[in-house]
């Protein structure tokens, strides 16, 4: 080692380092919704357009979100009960709030079960989550007309925070 690497090095050791590393880690949680309106828009024969909105809770046991509220935006386009949706999620707690963009299929089986699945891509974040980044799945099964409960996991990097490493 040079003497010019050996003293960078004795410097940098003393100095505090401040990192805004992150780290990504698999996440995920629980929740309960429920569809507060519903907009339909009949575009033909066993087809309809529904514009919605949802709210509800969040579980996930030792997450940042555990217990945040839950609210959905979302499109649903179905034809004879199958079809696209994409919309909005966001959670809020006292800390900020998150918001995911999300895609997937809704699927109506013989008994008239609605579940969805689909892809999610976190987006724009307030408070302790401003810079939260992640992508992931979910599924949900609705069990009445109006009330479902479902499940997300992911990677999800949340934002760094400054350290003094010595």
């Amino acid at each position: 080692m040079s003497r010019r690497s050996t003293i960078l090095a004795a410097v940098l050791s003393l100095a505090p380092v401040f990192s805004a590393a992150s780290i990504a880690m698999p996440m995920g949680g629980s929740f309960t919704g429920r569809v507060d309106s519903q907009t339909p828009q009949v575009l033909g024969p066993n087809e309809v357009k529904l514009r919605q909105t949802a709210s509800g809770i969040n579980t996930g046991p030792g997450t940042p979100l555990d217990g945040a509220q839950v609210q959905w935006v979302e499109t649903v386009t179905l034809k004879n009960g199958q079809g696209p949706v994409e919309g909005t999620i966001t959670f809020t707690t006292p800390g900020g709030s998150t918001s995911s963009r999300y895609k997937g299929t809704v699927t109506t089986d013989g008994q008239g079960r609605v579940t969805a699945s689909g892809t999610y891509r976190d987006g724009p974040a307030t408070g302790e989550f401003a810079g939260t980044k992640g992508n992931g799945t979910f599924s949900l099964a609705y069990s009445s007309k109006t009330e479902f409960a479902g499940q997300w996991q992911g990677e999800v990097t949340l934002p760094g925070q400054k350290s003094s490493k010595r």
